[in-house]
């Protein structure tokens, strides 16, 4: 600025020159109307006059104390915060003039921000919300890409004879992405596992109209067919090499997705959100927390068994299908299907047999055929066919829903291994928690008493040898001393024997009655 022009302003305004000079410099910093407006004195909001070497102190103990998985109170942590920094058994030992209020430190609280909070104290899920995720989740084109996943159903169903509490369930979904449609599911009281994904995977491919039959539901659902790719998280059954061969053999990429936050599996995650946000129709929903149960016996009020509970799913199902989407541009997913499906063609293989794929998703295992065939968790399962490869390895798979027969297989196909032995046609858990009780009895018996019969018996027995060992030890001492000593020199020199008395003769007659000779009576 040349000096007529300050001279100009100061006139029009009144400021002085090093005034006007001052606000040009601000200005040509940030050429906006705002930095030229008047500043507020004291202190910038937001700033602190905290000695640097506190703040640091006290920044290295909010990351120890506040910043963790299971956080106190903003009030307990700067209280806990302003102990450690005027304690004089600690590691700081700072002045009490140096060190801010209790209230000050509660304001350094707050002004964290809300991301670094949720990244140390949230769950991935919630972390992810306040995270940001650029970038798009892409499909290729309809049956390109499938997501897969599960949930904890928070209701309670009961059994179908006796209509008694049983549990809470787990829900398998898996959502096609080109069309946002659930291309299957599967419900159990299982745990995730290789046989529960492969039955949800064997739910996508196939269609529905037989299981809607067996349950007798008057729905529609024309979602099924082959898809390229799977996406899945790190859980172990996904990971499976049985589970991953099974994908490839049915020309299904098993593209587990990288470890990562919850919104790399969003529409899946999003999926199971609204879907699991419908069982709070039901009787026995539990409530996503414990204060939603406040005073609510969700226990006494299960009324579903699980056949009602899937066909209660499937209704829902079809409700998601027949409403609009936002994501399809206001579309249902169920008529983005019927158009994408229409230019597709064969949805599925001809050659698709439906008993081979449910034993390929089978968990299997390379076991060594032995003279009595294959051996899992101590029964022998056997076949004609195992006599030529006795010694040889091969991949038998088995169905947890029964312990009479396992799958082998042998010159690609399957072949059918009965059990050896009286085995009842009960679950694999049900056969393995009856080992487990009878297991427990044993022990029980064993604490009851046996052990201490066992320790009783232990000792007798030990007891038994001893005193053998001992007389043992006795008799071959007496037999030592009836031997007597052994031959010396000495015992070889004639004794001297002393003469014996002469025999005295007498006549007969002088021996009397004979009476002596009769034998007594």
């Amino acid at each position: 600025m040349t000096s007529a022009q300050v001279a100009a302003i100061s006139e029009a305004t009144g400021l002085k020159e090093r005034q006007i000079r001052t606000l040009a410099a601000r200005y040509r910093d940030h050429p906006v109307a705002e930095s030229l407006a008047p500043k507020p004195r004291g202190p910038v909001v937001g700033s602190h006059r905290i000695d640097p070497e506190v703040r640091g102190a006290i920044d290295a103990l909010i990351d120890e104390i506040a910043l963790k998985m299971v956080p106190p109170s903003r009030a307990e942590a700067a209280r806990q915060i302003w102990g450690l920094l005027h304690a004089d058994n600690g590691e700081h030992r700072f002045s009490a003039d140096l060190i801010p209020s209790e209230k000050t430190i509660e304001r350094l609280l707050a002004e964290i921000a809300s991301s670094v909070w949720a990244k140390a104290s949230m769950g991935s899920k919630t972390r992810s919300a306040q995270e940001a995720h650029p970038g798009e989740y892409h499909s290729d084109g309809f049956l390109d890409l499938v997501q897969m996943d599960h949930t904890r159903g928070d209701v309670i169903l009961v059994d179908s004879l006796r209509r008694e509490e049983l549990g809470r369930l787990w829900i398998t979904f898996l959502i096609e992405i080109w069309t946002r449609s659930i291309l299957g599911y599967y419900v159990s009281f299982g745990d995730p596992s290789i046989f529960r994904c492969g039955r949800a995977v064997a739910s996508a491919l196939l269609p529905k109209q037989p299981v809607l039959a067996h349950l007798g539901v008057d729905v529609s659902y024309p979602m099924f067919g082959l898809f390229r790719r799977l996406h899945a998280d790190q859980a172990k059954p996904h990971r499976s090499e049985s589970f991953r061969r099974a994908c490839v053999r049915n020309g299904i990429d098993p593209d587990v997705r990288k470890p990562g936050p919850a919104h790399l599996g969003g529409h899946i995650e999003r999926l199971i959100g609204t879907m699991v946000g419908k069982l709070r129709l039901l009787p026995g929903a539990t409530g996503s927390n414990v204060s939603a149960r406040d005073g609510y016996d969700a226990e006494a009020d299960a009324a579903m068994t699980l056949a009602e509970f899937e066909r209660w799913l499937l209704c829902q199902i079809a409700v998601y299908h027949h409403a609009p989407h936002s994501a399809l541009g206001g579309l249902c997913p169920v008529q983005v299907w019927e158009r994408e499906a229409a230019r597709h063609g064969p949805l599925l293989p001809v050659s698709c047999n439906t008993d081979e794929l449910f034993r390929q998703f089978l968990p299997s295992k390379s076991l060594t055929v032995h003279s009595r065939g294959i051996q899992i968790k101590h029964r022998h399962y056997w076949h004609p066919a195992l006599g030529q490869r006795i010694g040889q390895k091969i991949e038998v798979s088995w169905d947890e829903r029964t312990i009479q027969h396992v799958y082998a297989e042998l010159d690609g196909s399957f072949v059918q291994l009965a059990v050896i032995g009286q085995y009842p046609d009960v679950w694999e858990a049900d056969w393995e928690a009856a080992r487990a009780r009878v297991r427990a009895m044993g022990r029980a018996y064993q604490a009851d008493g046996g052990r201490t019969a066992t320790a009783r018996a232990i000792a007798a027995a030990n007891q038994e040898i001893h005193q053998a060992r001992l007389r043992t030890k006795e008799a071959r001492r007496r037999a030592k001393r009836r031997e007597g000593e052994g031959t010396t020199l000495a015992d070889l020199r004639s004794p001297e024997r002393p003469e014996k008395p002469p025999v005295q003769w007498r006549p007969v007659a002088e021996l009397g009655e004979d009476s002596w000779l009769k034998v007594q009576s």
